[in-house]
Formats: C-alpha cells, structure tokens, sequence
C-alpha cells in the first residue's frame, strides 16, 4: 500500500461510517451502562474518528463535503450527555465545570485532530468555532482532576490530548498552564526509556511521544536521541517473520497492530531505514489479511497518520535477522531464536524482563494510586524467564496467557499462565488438581533478573539467563538450547533454595490443546486464539504442526488439566516437584520442545534427547541428542561456582581442578557442546572454560598465561578461561 491506497480506504472507511452512523448511535444508547468501568462519562466512540477521518479528506482533498461531515460530527458530540443521570455525574468531582464532551485519552487526539483539520476554514462560524472549542475545554478541565504522571502510556495520551488542545484553542492564559503541565508530564517521557512492557500499551506511549515532538516543535531533537530509535529499532527486530506482533505484558493477539504500524511508517521516514519500512509493510499485510467485513473507521484512522507520515519513495529493505538479544540485556531483556528470515522460519521469543532499577518514584506512585496489585509496574506480567511465542511454518505453537476477562485487576497476569517454572510453598493435595493448588490471588511479587549468557555457535544457539526471587527464596536460571538445524529447543531449569523450605515447584506449558498425550511426551496445538471475552471470531491458527513437549528422565508427577486462558478453554501441562530442601538445595528440569507435523506419528520424533549424566546433588547435565545421522552431546554446568577455586591467588579457576566430568565430555565449561555424524569430521563448543576434552582427546586449551601474585610479590603459569569458542575435530584424529 502507498500514500493512495491509504487514501482510497479512508473515503470508502467514511462513506461507510456515514452509512452506519444511526445503527452505531441506537446501538450505543441500548449498550450504555452509566456504571460501566467506574461510571465515567464518553460519547459513541466512532464519532470522533468519523470527526478525523472527514476532516483529513477535507484538507487533504479540498471537497467541501468531507469538511461539512466534519463539522457535523464536531457539534454532534454535544448530543449524548443527557444519557448520563444526575446522581452517576454528581458523584464525579472532574464534572464540577460540566460533563467532559468526550473521553480525553483514547478519544481526544480523534476529535482534535478532527477540529484542527477544519480550524481556520469558512465552513465554521464564529459560534460553531466557539462550541467545539467549549468541547474541547470541557474535556481537559475533566483531565485536569486526574493527570497520571510517569513514563506511561496513560501519561502521554494525556500529553498528546493536551498538545492538540493548546494548537486548537491557541496562546491564552488558560493554555499557558495546561502547556506547563503538558511539559512536565512529558518530562519523564521524552527521549527516555518507557516503563511498561507491554505490546499493548507501549505503541500509545510511543505515538503520543512521537505527536508532542511534533506539536512542539521538537522533532529533530527527539529523534537524535538513541533511547527513541531503540524503540523502533525493537520492534523492527521483534516481530515474526511474517509480520506478527508477537504479545508480551497486557496485550491481545496482534493488538494495536495499527499504531505500530504507523510508528514504524514515521520511524522509516525519519531515519531513512528500508528495514523499518519493511516491518510496517510486514506488519500492515500481515493485519490486513486476518480482517473481515466492510472498511474500518478505526483503521481508517491511523491510515491518516500513514499518509501524512509515510514516505513512498523509500524502498522496504527484507532484513536478514538472526538469533539475537532484543535488543538488550537492561531494558529489552528479552532474546529471539530464529533459523532463518523467510515468512515460514521458526521464531521463538523468550522474556526475562523485570522491572528494572529506573523511574522508582512513578512506579511507586502507579503502586500507589490504581488497583492493580497483579501487574509488574507496568501493564507487565509475572512472565520473568517464560517463552512468550514459538512459531514454525507461520503456526503458533506457544502463545502468550492473554490480558484480563474483565476489569480492574489482570487475572492472565498471574505467573501460572506463562510457560515458566512456578514456585509455591508446601505440598499439592493429591486428592486435588494441580491449578487449584498453585492458584492464588495472582499478586505480583518483585523479582530481578540478568543475563548470564547468548551464544550462537551456528547450528547451536544457547542462552542463560538468571532470576532471583525474594519473596519464594528461589534462584532460578533457564538455559535454552536451540539445536537450529533439528528444529528442537532443550529448555534446562535450574534452582536453588536460598533457605530450608518446603517447596513445590512447577514446570508449566501451555500448548492450547493436548491432542495426545503418553507417559513419555504430550502433543498440543493451538488451534484458536481469542482477543477477548465472548470473542465471537476468534483467530483460527494454521494446523499443520503440533508442538511435542517432553521431560527426558523425568519420574516426577506429570499431567495435564484444562484451565481458563487467554479466554477460553486450554490444557495445562505440568511437570512437579514437591520436596524439603535445605538451604543451597538445588532441582535440575529439562524440557524438550519439538515442532512436528501432525501427518506423522508423533513417535518418531520421541526419545531423541536423552539425560547421559546428571549429578546427585542436581548442579551439573549432560545431555544426548540423537537426529538422523548426527548425535548431539551437550553439558551445563549448573552450579557456576563449581570448580572455582577458594584460594587467595587470582584467577581463581585452573584446568586441572575445576575440569567436571560428562561422560565422553570433560570440560570446565560453563557450557559445551560436541556434534559428531557419519562424517569424519565432528565440530565442538563452549561458553566461558579454558577447554574441551571428547573422550581420549583434547579438542582445545587456552594457552597458559603469566599471573603476577601481588600477595607473594610473584609469578606463577595460570589458565585463563575464554568468552567462548569452537572449532572442528577428527574423531580419532587431529584438531
């Protein structure tokens, strides 16, 4: 699409809102409740997009009619406060002045936008002019009771509504004041890092950051800044290969595809990058095939932002993206596995995002002032270490929990509807089911977390990644191993009680449907995936693949039970552990995930990854992939601090003491892999050793260095582990 295919869908968008405008009035009056979500007032919601959308065509096609559309919608707005009884409006401090004439957030850069499209035209009289304007001021007046503050989506709609608001009233005394609340709501905003993670809420923050640099004159300043060219750096690298938004935080499937889209539209343009042009192009047709029915005046209404913002001379470049971090380990925190860029690669998407250690006092405020005890501050989940998304083929196998059935708290922000370990105190009832036992009231509990490791070795990718919960007194790290070329990802948990408890702790994932299910492996496929509740179109998923889940060696109890999720019905599997643990204790869970194709049995896929070696104490694994001529030899050393030495002299690590022992596999390494084939040829890796041992031969050795002992006022030869390596070797031959 170009800047006239948007157009064409705007005025055929209009003419079907003119052609709907008294079903959608009868409609709202007959869904009106005046105590719906707290009982705060806001007309028909299609009528300040009808207001933007007529009034773009106006200024961008001069057809009077588009303006007289307009203008009529401008005044309608006026028409539906008497819906609103005296005793829901008295109880509302914000209406002292008058009930505000439209909600200011989500409605209000709609209706303004509407105005200052016409302002200034002959089609409005002075008493016209004077009425819309009274609209707008109602509005803000209403807004200025309560204007959340903090790096938010909530704050900056605000700013957004307030910078239309001072363009379309002009320079007064009254605006002077709103223009100084504007800047400082904005301060924490501007230029700076957002404190939510969620898919859906992080785009309104974005455009309305991207709308006050532009009413304020600030654009090329704000766009020099690196932390706003993250963001769109971020969800150029986020989405899947065909273009989907994958959820994370408080999102519905695909939600708000809009705003990224036109974010990434105005990003391309202002920093002339073909590869942002590609993800809005990727990320508008990926959308656009999944909609159905007449045009859409919502659509229609970022359309406008499209064309005003878009650039058709600049040419989409297909990036060539790889396993990567996304885009960081301090505020990202987030890491994609991917095989290839095609529209049918894999992509899996793993969180390990926390709060952070930034922007305390807005979160304490947000803590403090809303009812929302089941969000991470903000608008994010207890999904710290969950994969969020896993896709093969363009079918999704692992999809995010969902947001909430209804307001105020997020039920599906809960940790036990994210594909994670989950902790909790005591035993289950074995008369019970596993949900009701790890079910609680969903509060979400602060926990912090860092990255240990990414490598990509080729063929094998690996990351690490580490969280500390103070509350459970849990370490938890999460190994991923992504055998590229098999299509398999080993999922290794580690964890270790920091004191003695007894502790249940869960490996959960949430497949969609088990349609078949062993002693040894489950099969799940996701079959639909609802956007809300009562969804009457829910998105019908591709279902050529399921996804195989296994637990190689594990005799603990398993199963799976049908829960609520995302909206709908959906199997839960799980895989426990209940036990006393003493301080330091340590449990060891491998998970193996396996996209197949359901035309084959799922059998000759089971029982490829086997555990060679796994210590009593649980704090070192090896274990064995075997595929089609290749067998795949892996070890974690679990316990990092095994092997390091407890000695005055630095470095405090050498070959000969801290080398553990796999098996084939020798190595001091906090990971490794061998792979050997048919072939003569075999190739090797780790992560963070000084080397490699394979049966009876070295496969590599850092060189020994010199390491004065300032203690001694000596030196002495001392190994040194590197980042990582690799290379290939000769089964019972050379290097």
């Amino acid at each position: 699409m170009n800047r006239q295919s948007y157009l064409k869908y705007i005025k055929e968008a209009v003419l079907e809102g003119r052609r709907q405008y008294e079903r959608q009035i009868e409609s709202w009056k007959a869904s009106f409740d005046p105590n719906r979500f707290l009982g705060m007032y806001s007309p028909p919601g299609f009528i300040p997009l009808q207001a933007q959308t007529e009034g773009f065509l106006f200024r961008v096609t001069g057809e009077r009619e588009y303006g007289e559309q307009a203008k009529r919608m401008l005044l309608a707005v006026e028409e539906f406060k008497a819906i609103l009884p005296a005793e829901v409006a008295q109880r509302h401090p914000e209406y002292a002045k008058g009930i505000p004439s439209f909600e200011t957030m989500f409605q209000g850069s709609h209706y303004i936008q509407g105005y200052l499209f016409l302002k200034g035209s002959e089609l409005l009289s002075e008493a016209e002019t004077s009425r819309i304007e009274a609209s707008i001021r109602s509005a803000i007046h209403g807004m200025l009771h309560y204007p959340e503050w903090g790096a938010h989506n909530r704050s900056m709609l605000r700013v957004f509504a307030l910078s239309l608001a001072i363009a379309a009233l002009g320079d007064t005394e009254e605006t002077r004041e709103w223009s100084q609340l504007r800047d400082i709501l904005a301060e924490e905003s501007y230029g700076r890092w957002s404190i939510e993670d969620s898919e859906l809420y992080l785009p309104l923050w974005l455009i309305s950051c991207m709308a006050y640099a532009e009413l304020t004159g600030k654009e090329a300043d704000y766009y020099a800044k690196p932390q706003t060219k993250y963001y769109f750096d971020f969800i150029t690298r986020a989405i899947t290969p065909y273009g989907q938004i994958p959820d994370y935080g408080d999102a519905m499937f695909n939600s708000h595809w809009l705003l990224w889209f036109v974010c990434m539209e105005k990003g391309a343009a202002r920093y002339r990058c073909g590869q942002m042009k590609y993800a809005a192009q990727q990320i508008r047709d990926y959308a656009m095939s999944q909609l159905e029915g007449p045009q859409s005046l919502f659509v229609a209404a970022y359309f406008t932002y499209a064309y005003l913002w878009g650039d058709d001379t600049l040419e989409p470049v297909k990036p060539d993206w790889k396993s990567e971090l996304l885009l960081d380990d301090v505020v990202g925190k987030k890491i994609v596995f991917r095989d290839g860029a095609q529209e049918d690669s894999s992509y899996l998407l793993h969180n390990y995002r926390d709060e952070g250690d930034y922007a305390f006092t807005s979160r304490e405020y947000l803590r403090r002032t809303i009812n929302a005890p089941a969000e991470k501050v903000h608008h994010g989940h207890a999904d710290e270490n969950s994969i969020l998304m896993l896709v093969k083929q363009q079918n999704i196998l692992l999809h995010d929990g969902g947001y909430r059935d209804q307001a105020p708290n997020g039920k599906y922000r809960a940790d036990i509807y994210h594909n994670r370990l989950v902790f909790r105190s005591g035993r289950p009832d074995p008369e019970g089911t596993m949900y009701d036992f790890i079910h609680d009231d969903g509060t979400y509990r602060r926990v912090s977390t860092e990255l240990l490791h990414f490598h990509s070795f080729g063929g094998i990718e690996y990351s690490r990644t580490r969280l500390y919960d103070p509350y459970r007194q849990v370490l938890w790290d999460r190994c991923i191993t992504f055998l590229k070329e098999e299509g398999v990802y080993i999922i290794v948990d580690w964890t270790v009680s920091r004191i003695d408890q007894s502790l249940s702790t869960v490996n959960l994932w949430h497949p969609g449907t088990v349609i078949e299910a062993d002693q040894d492996y489950y099969v799940g496929q996701v079959r639909h995936i609802y956007s809300a509740p009562d969804d009457p179109k829910p998105f019908v998923n591709r279902r050529e693949l399921g996804l195989l889940i296994e637990f190689p060696g594990s005799s603990r109890p398993k199963g799976h039970e049908r829960i609520r999720r995302c909206y709908g019905e959906s199997d839960m599997i799980f895989e426990a552990d209940s036990r006393q643990l003493e301080a330091g204790g340590m449990s060891c869970f491998a998970t193996v995930l396996t996209p197949i194709p359901l035309s084959r049995n799922a059998r000759e896929f089971t029982g490829r990854t086997i555990i060679t070696a796994l210590s009593p104490s649980h704090d070192q694994l090896a274990l064995t992939y075997t595929g089609l001529n290749k067998k795949i030899e892996l070890t974690y050393k679990l316990d990092l601090n095994k092997g390091v030495l407890d000695v005055p002299d630095y470095p405090k690590y050498d070959w000969e003491q801290g080398c553990l022992h796999y098996g084939s596999i020798a190595t001091d390494a906090d990971f490794s892999f061998v792979s050997t084939t048919d072939s003569s040829t075999g190739r090797y890796g780790f992560v963070n050793g000084i080397g490699i041992r394979y049966r009876d031969s070295e496969l590599f050795r850092t060189p020994v260095m010199s390491s004065y002992q300032f203690q001694t006022d000596s030196y002495k030869e001392a190994n040194h582990k590197w980042r990582a390596w690799h290379g290939i070797f000769h089964p019972g031959g050379t290097r």
